[in-house]
């Protein structure tokens, strides 16, 4: 097999391309390829019917996947076809996608090579090309994936906010809690954020959610009320963020006291701080002498302690109507306990119980969005360049969006 016809099998190329020369630069490792078109008709990009052809755009390169250890480059003066109906416009390349400067075939190996490597430093040093280079092709990525994304039904969304940098910076994020999937990002947490996501969702999505899952904030249950329809979905306060409350001030019991403690010469909850966050079937066995020493004294952060665990207790019931009366029961231990962080908790549920009882109708929490926020702010410390909502947006779509974010040639699109 010729040069030439290893390279035309190689790139695919079918009539009316062909190539006309190749170029190898020995000292600087590269092979530039020369492609061309057998002039006369082609069919008109927009309709498809067969046009002649007007002219050809100026000399345009693209990168091409590496031979051996040489960079390899395709050279072409696109024509422009004359179409009767739709005028001038220029024919689109079977190697390339519209306005990118790599072939089909090197922007899927880019976008294989950042996720595996899961940064962008790393990536585009094996693919030798540069930061701007790289999330460039991350951009239309995301860009065609979203395109891409079929209309479904999304049950059950997930929403919670999250710190992109230091400063007070944060981002909304909306998910889909049972693809485990990121569906939208906007800058801030506010209820204009939520809003900006929920408005990118088609309708069939939109139609067919039942409950969204959210933290006690405000501005995201306006938001839902706005949005939907009503009676829309189901507002569902995520438990682990109310835990989180009762864990805070379990901890503020746990300062007052032991600073009490230590003006008396005692060190009684010494070494707890971390301890008593712990669940009690998840407390590990080095902290499980001193968590029961505790639990059999007569401290304040011992009474903290098993009305935090009291309350967890409170979503392990199977009926609503149990699980209600569980919760008025500890709203009335929690206010009368004298732990004053604790009765404000006790209001913040009593305030907020409807949609806390509504986890009973569809089990949902934000645990599977928090496990994929955990993955994304691994990504981003490693890449050290997502520092602004609009490319923490493209980060999240990109390495956890569930898109199909590989590049087409147009033979695979025809088909």
């Amino acid at each position: 097999m010729t040069d030439v016809a290893l390279y035309t099998a190689l790139l695919h190329l079918q009539e009316p391309w062909y190539i006309s020369r190749l170029d190898v630069d020995v000292k600087a490792e590269e092979v530039h390829v020369f492609v061309s078109d057998r002039h006369g008709r082609l069919p008109c990009p927009t309709c498809g019917s067969s046009c002649l052809v007007e002219d050809h755009v100026e000399e345009r390169v693209w990168r091409h996947l590496d031979l051996w250890q040489a960079k390899t480059f395709i050279h072409a003066r696109l024509p422009r076809t004359n179409c009767p109906t739709h005028g001038v416009l220029r024919v689109a390349t079977p190697w390339a996608e519209p306005n990118s400067r790599f072939t089909v075939w090197f922007e899927s190996q880019v976008i294989l090579c950042i996720r595996s490597c899961q940064t962008v430093e790393g990536a585009r040093t094996l693919m030798r090309i540069s930061w701007d280079e790289a999330r460039g092709i991350m951009e239309r990525a995301v860009a065609r994936g979203l395109e891409r994304r079929t209309a479904m039904t999304v049950p059950h969304l997930g929403v919670d906010e999250k710190s992109i940098r230091k400063g007070h910076s944060y981002v909304t994020v909306l998910t889909d809690l049972d693809g485990r999937r990121i569906l939208e990002v906007s800058p801030g947490r506010t209820k204009a954020s939520l809003l900006e996501c929920l408005e990118r969702l088609d309708s069939t999505q939109i139609g067919g959610v039942e409950a969204v899952s959210m933290d006690m904030w405000e501005p995201y249950r306006l938001a839902v009320e706005e949005h939907f329809a009503q009676p829309g979905p189901d507002i569902v306060h995520d438990r682990f963020h109310i835990i989180s409350h009762a864990n805070d001030a379990l901890n503020e019991v746990r300062k007052e006291e032991a600073r009490a403690l230590a003006a008396e010469g005692r060190s009684d909850l010494k070494g707890l701080r971390q301890a008593i966050l712990f669940g009690a079937e998840n407390l590990p066995e080095r902290h499980e002498a001193s968590i029961a020493q505790m639990k059999a004294s007569d401290l304040r952060t011992a009474k903290g302690y098993a009305i935090k665990e009291n309350l967890r207790r409170c979503w392990h019931h199977r009926l609503v109507r149990t699980a209600k009366q569980h919760f008025r029961q500890w709203i009335r231990w929690a206010r009368r306990s004298g732990l004053k962080p604790f009765a404000k908790v006790a209001d913040l549920v009593h305030n907020h119980l409807k949609n806390i009882l509504t986890y009973f109708k569809h089990r949902i929490t934000n645990g599977p969005q928090e496990g994929m926020n955990a993955k994304l702010m691994s990504v981003i410390r490693s890449a050290r360049g997502y520092r602004t909502a609009e490319t923490f947006r493209m980060a999240a779509l990109f390495f956890l969006g569930g898109l199909d974010l590989n590049p087409r040639t147009a033979r695979e699109s025809s088909h």
